[in-house]
């Protein structure tokens, strides 16, 4: 499969995080909620000393991402959801711990997955948690403190791996883009942030447009 996933090396921390992650099993309702979209170049417009982590959403972020999976109009977390609750984490977002998250899309997932959202059974639950744990990190991030201004900015992961995120570019299009790798050492993108600072009442979301995996 595509990238061979990479994991094999990871597979000992996996039945750790996963035996982490075991938690009572608790099945999310859908929830009827619009999701506020914010402009890719919200950064930019951002105060000069702002205080975006005490305005916290009404949802939690398994609300979030139940909602938009539910969303007939335009869903892009469909796959993300049906990760979440295959690795058995889903709950983990439901709780009063705040946590950021950088959210692949259908698109990305479907990416990976050659294709096909079936092949994610190829993975066992504990390889699918450790590629969604190495999508978050702790506490509420928006992308003032996730951004940099110049050098990249190493975020630490639950998985306990780095990626890091790149100053904002100016693509050949014109627009601003904001990349992530997961090596820093050169200058290719892995990933872009789509959509930032989407606050939930546990963290915030980061919308990203490939799935991140770590680099060995």
């Amino acid at each position: 499969m595509k990238k061979n996933f990479r994991l094999q090396k990871l597979f000992i921390k996996s039945l750790f995080l996963a035996f982490i992650f075991v938690v009572s099993a608790c099945e999310s309702e859908p929830v009827e909620a619009d999701i506020s979209s914010f402009d890719a170049n919200a950064r930019a417009s951002e105060k000069a000393n702002p205080s975006p982590a005490s305005n916290k959403g009404d949802l939690t972020i398994a609300e979030i991402v139940v909602a938009n999976a539910t969303n007939e109009e335009a869903p892009q977390f469909t796959l993300l959801l049906a990760a979440l609750e295959y690795a058995g984490i889903t709950s983990l977002f439901a709780g009063g711990d705040q946590y950021t998250v950088f959210a692949p899309t259908d698109a990305a997932f479907l990416e990976l997955l050659g294709g096909d959202p079936a092949n994610l059974q190829t993975l066992s639950p504990a390889e699918v948690a450790a590629v969604l744990s190495y999508h978050v990190t702790e506490g509420r991030r928006f992308s003032n403190s996730v951004v940099p201004k110049n050098s990249p900015r190493e975020i630490e992961t639950l998985l306990e791996l780095p990626f890091y995120v790149y100053s904002p570019m100016v693509d050949e299009s014109g627009n601003t883009v904001i990349g992530i790798d997961t090596n820093d050492a050169d200058t290719e993108a892995d990933a872009n942030i789509l959509t930032p600072n989407i606050s939930a009442s546990n963290g915030v979301i980061h919308v990203i447009d490939a799935v991140l995996m770590p680099a060995e």
